[in-house]
């Protein structure tokens, strides 16, 4: 018996056959006819295996052209790679702070990079070492940026050749260790999109240097809120470019001169651009394939383990008294250095990037409200011309307060606040309040006018941008970028404090929460400032 569902009622098994006859009787003239003409049931046959039936197609268009690109990148020898050896150097081009108000708010930066990573696919291992030479910019050394990272048992380590010591991290995973310039490799897109054939989808076709594309978009990452689109050459089957957008951001990878390696194709150039222009522009590369040898997953020997760091709480908007009339006030990455001056305020310093963040503004609220202080702030003290220092001053025309300024720094201040703001040079003599406000300038590479404010009185100074610690006890390494740089920042205002003959009981930062004291500044100072061929020779002499 058998069930209809277009009848809803069940019908003897004999029924069942005489039905079946009756369909079978009028199929039978064509069965007989492909009986008499085999010619026509392997035509049949050739078209469902081609995908020229539509339905066929649509649902095996991009498998093919993914597997097109597979075999063009070496098929095979591509999806069982034991390990991958890669080392390229890139230029890296930046838009960034000016060191001269002459320049204007923003410059372009060049940095070369260095790039060595080494990946163990069946050992799931990967090391990644980077040195970032910065060629032009607001940098006080020729010192570069180094860094170490490794994944290893499931374990991330990041190693400190500048203090000679490691530490695991949680952050550092399988995915992560190379930072996102695996991004840059086409050999490696490839081998994923394989993976994901799955969830691909082809978007039609496009047109690059005469060459039509297929336009293949797959989820290369974990990450859900980027999109990937790669570019598939329909000649070649190598991939010419790759589009990824986050949050609206566009990002475009184009590979270039590609060459063979052990059978195995990979591009020998790569642009890394957005619409406001090249990010990253490859100088060389080469690719090696093979499992990386063992001594590339070592720490170097006699490296101590780094003792464990805690970070400087900032993450509510805080009111302390450093010395009898005087208030550090902020949060986050942004603080302000209130003084009484007995009839008015005077502040300086301050950050934010956001226009609308209001962060002086907001400073200032909370002193009046916590202090019952409900004194005019009749100056503040411009340190210097950078943009982040300054787009929260439009909040001081409702004060009335006068911004005060290095002369040569105006025009930019001018520029970035407008006409509104009322600007004032500083004193000839430095000092402000009857003497209670001393200046000074500190120029270094970072800023050609870099005023630190000092009290006598209480023996405090900020720094602004000059020198601080976002950690509790410990300080920052001078192996990465900024903090490299800061240690030079804060040999310049050593030399000028000890110039002046000045002694200093604490010193505050806008960008950081924690005030330091000078047994803190004296660790600093004896921190080294490692040469640069050591530094090389400590990240790539281990190889």
């Amino acid at each position: 018996m058998y069930y209809d569902n277009n009848k809803c009622c069940t019908y003897p098994a004999g029924h069942f056959f005489k039905h079946f006859t009756n369909v079978a009787a009028r199929l039978e003239p064509g069965l007989i006819f492909l009986a008499g003409h085999p010619v026509v049931l392997v035509l049949i046959y050739a078209i469902t295996m081609m995908g020229i039936c539509p339905l066929s197609h649509a649902q095996s268009r991009q498998a093919q052209i993914i597997e097109r690109s597979v075999q063009a990148y070496g098929g095979e020898h591509l999806l069982t790679m034991p390990g991958l050896i890669v080392n390229e150097r890139l230029s890296h081009y930046s838009q960034w702070l000016s060191g001269d108000a002459r320049q204007g708010s923003m410059v372009t930066y060049l940095s070369e990079l260095q790039n060595d990573y080494h990946i163990d696919f069946a050992g799931k291992r990967k090391v990644f070492k980077q040195a970032n030479s910065r060629r032009v910019g607001s940098h006080g050394s020729d010192a570069p940026e180094v860094i170490h990272r490794l994944f290893i048992s499931d374990q991330g380590t990041g190693v400190d050749h500048a203090l000679q010591r490691y530490q695991p991290s949680s952050r550092i995973t399988f995915d992560n260790t190379t930072l996102g310039f695996e991004a840059m490799l086409d050999t490696l897109l490839i081998r994923k999109l394989a993976q994901h054939k799955q969830a691909s989808q082809w978007l039609g076709e496009a047109y690059i240097a005469g060459v039509p594309h297929d336009v293949i978009t797959a989820p290369l990452d974990n990450n859900p809120d980027t999109k990937h689109t790669l570019y598939l050459n329909q000649q070649s089957g190598l991939l010419s470019r790759m589009m990824t957008e986050q949050q609206g951001h566009k990002r475009f990878y184009d590979f270039m001169a590609h060459r063979t390696t052990q059978a195995v194709r990979w591009s020998s150039e790569v642009l890394v651009s957005t619409a406001k222009g090249p990010q990253y522009h490859s100088k060389s590369r080469t690719v090696k394939v093979a499992r990386p040898a063992e001594r590339a997953f070592h720490i170097p020997a006699g490296y101590q383990q780094a003792p464990e760091i805690k970070p400087f709480d900032v993450s509510k908007l805080t009111v302390r008294t450093l010395a009898d009339g005087v208030y550090f006030v902020g949060q986050d990455w942004g603080y302000t250095l209130f003084i009484d001056a007995g009839e008015y305020l005077v502040s300086a310093g301050t950050w934010q990037m956001n226009e609308q963040a209001g962060a002086w503004a907001k400073a200032l609220a909370e002193l009046r409200q916590s202090k019952a202080l409900d004194k005019p702030v009749k100056y503040h003290i411009v340190t210097h011309h950078h943009i982040d220092h300054l787009r929260g001053l439009a909040d001081t025309v409702a004060e009335h307060t006068t911004l005060l300024v290095h002369p040569a720094d105006k025009s930019a201040v001018i520029d970035e606040l407008g006409a509104q703001v009322k600007i004032e040079s500083i004193p000839a003599s430095y000092t402000l309040a009857g003497g209670k406000i001393r200046l000074l300038d500190v120029p270094n590479s970072h800023a050609a006018h870099n005023l630190v404010v000092y009290l006598p009185g209480s023996q405090i100074l900020l720094t602004e941008d000059m020198f601080g610690s976002s950690f509790e006890d410990a300080l920052h390494s001078p192996a990465r970028w900024p903090d490299l740089d800061t240690y030079y920042r804060l040999d310049a205002l050593v030399d000028r404090l000890t110039q002046q003959g000045i002694t200093v009981a604490q010193y505050v930062s806008s960008h950081h929460g924690r005030v330091l004291t000078q047994a803190d500044i004296d660790r600093a100072m004896a921190m080294p400032r490692t040469e640069r061929a050591v530094l090389l020779k400590r990240l790539f002499g281990t190889q």
